[in-house]
């Protein structure tokens, strides 16, 4: 049995990635519950208060999950605490924020950047104890298709906008629940693929781990609209309806990095869990790209296929960003990459001019990605750029 457990900690990758597909699955059933039983008006207004109380969401939340991994696993809980102060704090400025600036009103939704401020995740993680994670999406989805469920049944508006406060506060008590059980000690020698030291993490490199998890978060996201919005309604649509089939790569990488980051993972473990699934991704999208878009869409347009193909480097651009962004995050280096490369790219992203077509504003996308490959690479082998590694 001792022997057993190196070798299922090294799958600790899966547990992730069962997370998302859970988390997946459950947003498919919930749409299709809500969506053959509102109105579009009903439902837009529902997504258009999601739109808008996520951005007090990622506002709360501000990058500072890693952050908080490694306070957590470096014993700095006095600083931990005043972290989730601060994110309370900017959770009540946000939400009064939303309740001035919107229409939203008092409404069950502004229960999820409290959620998000408390979240207590990041001491499981830290822990090295990711199978808690599933278990966390598990109930998380199955309160939020039951919510779905009573909207169904009674038509009750309420209950529509219920159903994402209650995915959220379901996962803040699953969450406190595993994070406070008497096995989530902190983490020793125990953890086999975690070191087991703990690291001090000062202001430089609580800095760079912020900038470089925006940094993340942002590039799934932040040309599609930076770019995206330059082209014409057809073309446009096109690469958002791209973007979707993208995204399911993206969401992948993430949890994968989650994992790797929250396990000091390192070598060649750390770059096959990065680079095969999404070099899989890349060569599917490379070979098959009509039957990925029916698979995904009912009646996708002509040009979709073309454009998956055109666009198949990118799931594997990303996955090698995200490697450099691990290797990089926690290094104490004084120019901040992660942050030079978000503001090179917002800024340069709006004086672009326009590309004319979705598949040269997305070959431009992927040329961007080549620049932060450089940039970070350069800022990690140049003696004079680097700083002291963790």
């Amino acid at each position: 049995m001792d022997s057993f457990l190196p070798k299922l900690s090294a799958l600790y990758p899966l547990w992730l990635l069962a997370a998302n597909f859970v988390s997946r699955l459950g947003g498919m059933i919930i749409l299709l519950v809500i969506g053959h039983h509102f109105k579009p008006d009903q439902l837009a207004d529902y997504f258009t208060t999601l739109a808008t109380i996520g951005l007090v969401v990622t506002a709360t939340q501000a990058g500072c999950g890693p952050l908080l991994i490694r306070l957590y696993q470096g014993h700095q809980f006095r600083t931990s605490t005043q972290i989730i102060l601060l994110r309370l704090m900017i959770a009540g400025v946000g939400i009064t924020t939303a309740l001035t600036l919107t229409d939203i009103g008092f409404s069950p939704v502004l229960l999820m950047p409290i959620a998000a401020a408390l979240a207590p995740d990041w001491i499981i993680s830290g822990c090295g104890q990711l199978g808690k994670i599933a278990l966390i999406a598990v109930f998380g989805q199955l309160a939020g298709i039951a919510t779905a469920l009573i909207a169904m049944i009674t038509g009750n508006s309420f209950a529509l906008f219920a159903i994402a406060p209650t995915i959220s506060l379901a996962s803040l008590l699953t969450a406190g629940i595993l994070a406070f059980h008497p096995t989530a000690s902190p983490p020793n020698n125990r953890l086999p693929l975690a070191k087991p030291e703990p690291i001090a993490i000062n202001r430089y490199r609580a800095v760079n781990l912020i900038g470089f998890t925006l940094l993340a978060g942002a590039l799934p996201n932040l040309d599609f609209v930076l770019l995206g919005e330059k082209l014409g309604q057809n073309e446009q649509a096109n690469l958002i309806l791209a973007q979707r089939v993208f995204l399911i790569a993206a969401a992948m990488i993430a949890s994968l990095s989650a994992a790797l980051f929250a396990k000091r993972q390192s070598g060649l473990l750390r770059d096959f869990w990065l680079m095969a699934p999404a070099l899989a991704i890349t060569a599917i999208l490379f070979l098959s790209p009509d039957t990925i878009a029916h698979l995904i869409f009912d009646a996708p347009p002509a040009g979709l296929p073309d454009l998956l193909r055109i666009g198949a480097p990118w799931p594997f651009l990303l996955a090698i960003l995200a490697r450099h962004i691990l290797i990089s995050q926690e290094i104490d280096n004084r120019l901040f990459p992660g942050w030079i490369c978000l503001i090179v790219l917002i800024l340069s992203g709006v004086m672009l001019p326009v590309f004319g077509t979705a598949e040269n504003t997305l070959i431009v996308m992927q040329m961007r990605f080549g620049f932060c490959l450089i940039f970070l690479a350069a800022c990690h082998f140049v003696p004079q750029w680097r700083g002291q590694s963790a």
